[in-house]
């Protein structure tokens, strides 16, 4: 927001939401990933996460899954069902080991949404590296 000169009044105004909502997101510090690439389309720009771990045999080697929300086809937590198979990781481990109900974290990936948080957390738990990336829109595609 700094970097394009946008307040919180003003963000408040474009995503169609009282000054408050905007506000408490801040003060929260955490929001539901689709909130979050919702803001970040009205501002022009694109968000996309990646989880990866160095391989511990040749610390070289990167393995970094990437997606976007511009590939409507795979759907928000694309990244994290891929990083889950890659690693061998379990909706019912991650329950586990959160401290979460099962029945809680399976409806993350019926309704393809989380708080952005529980992504920290997830990497966390399992060594993995969370890789922010916004950057404008690309047009003409």
């Amino acid at each position: 927001m700094a970097a394009i000169g946008v307040s919180k009044p003003e963000l408040a105004h474009l995503m169609r939401m009282t000054p408050q909502n905007i506000f408490a997101y801040f003060k929260r510090d955490d929001m539901r990933l689709s909130c979050a690439m919702q803001i970040v389309d009205r501002l022009g720009y694109e968000l996309s996460f990646s989880l990866d771990r160095e391989n511990p045999s040749s610390p070289l080697c990167v393995v970094e899954i990437e997606l976007s929300q511009d590939q409507d086809n795979v759907g928000r937590l694309a990244f994290l069902r891929v990083a889950m198979k890659k690693y061998g990781i379990t909706r019912k481990d991650i329950a586990d080991r959160l401290g979460l109900n099962y029945t809680g974290v399976n409806r993350w990936f019926f309704i393809d949404d989380m708080a952005i948080s529980y992504i920290f957390k997830i990497a966390e738990l399992y060594g993995l590296k969370v890789k922010t990336t916004i950057k404008p829109k690309q047009t003409g595609n």
